[in-house]
């Protein structure tokens, strides 16, 4: 929803490149069955895999006791949203699952518009009066490490003045291996961090005169879908 929200950069520029782009696209899907090929980067391998597991931690963490994070999400819709929150029953919440040490908001609020903008969605499609949007830090999945190991390894193997020493291709190989090991360790492994600073809240109250800007919005994308299926 975010990125209908956008305007260009001009004053009277209503319609900024990314929302046109999102609009013809959904044109050139309902209309020819085009559709970009599916990229699944590291960063949403991760996010996907550990979803349940990072909404398990958080809720050990603040004391949700009707979480079940193996149950599977609902589904809402109503005329203007199509969203599956993380959890919603007592409360709403979304997971983000961070992929790195990194990318982590320890401190202040990461105050992400795009975000707002999907849990003002999940509001409005769930009646809630406010919901939690909540970062996790968690270690990488198994299949991961392994997957980035393999990367690094064949990265370093291809950069032998990275070492001191060589004594044959095998030896590089073993050592590169060694190297990739120990930085993938230190980037992927945060367990050793206490749950409670590995897991942060923020509040986010309904904004009702933004989700009916937002209807507005999604209203006046339909005409120029309907104008372009036109156009074709």
């Amino acid at each position: 929803m975010g990125g209908l929200m956008a305007q260009g950069r001009k004053k009277d520029e209503l319609w900024g490149d990314t929302a046109m782009k999102i609009i013809q696209k959904n044109v050139l899907f309902h209309k020819f069955g085009i559709e970009e090929p599916r990229v699944m980067t590291k960063e949403m391998d991760k996010g996907i895999y550990n979803e349940a597991k990072n909404l398990e931690l958080a809720a050990r963490v603040y004391g949700w006791l009707d979480v079940n994070p193996n149950e599977v999400k609902k589904r809402f819709v109503n005329d203007y949203f199509i969203g599956e929150p993380d959890h919603c029953k007592s409360n709403l919440v979304d997971i983000k699952s961070s992929f790195s040490a990194m990318t982590f908001p320890w401190f202040g609020n990461p105050d992400n518009k795009g975000y707002e903008y999907q849990l003002q969605c999940y509001m409005d499609l769930t009646g809630h009066d406010e919901a939690e949007l909540v970062y996790v830090l968690s270690d990488h999945p198994d299949h991961l490490i392994e997957s980035e190991v393999k990367r690094l390894t064949y990265y370093y193997a291809n950069r032998p003045f990275e070492f001191k020493e060589i004594e044959s291709i095998d030896h590089l190989w073993a050592l590169a291996e060694i190297k990739a090991m120990d930085i993938v360790k230190r980037e992927s492994k945060v367990s050793h961090i206490p749950e409670e600073k590995r897991v942060r809240k923020f509040t986010i109250k309904r904004n009702n005169e933004l989700i009916e800007q937002m209807h507005e919005r999604v209203t006046e994308a339909r005409k120029i879908f309907d104008n372009l299926m036109n156009e074709l």
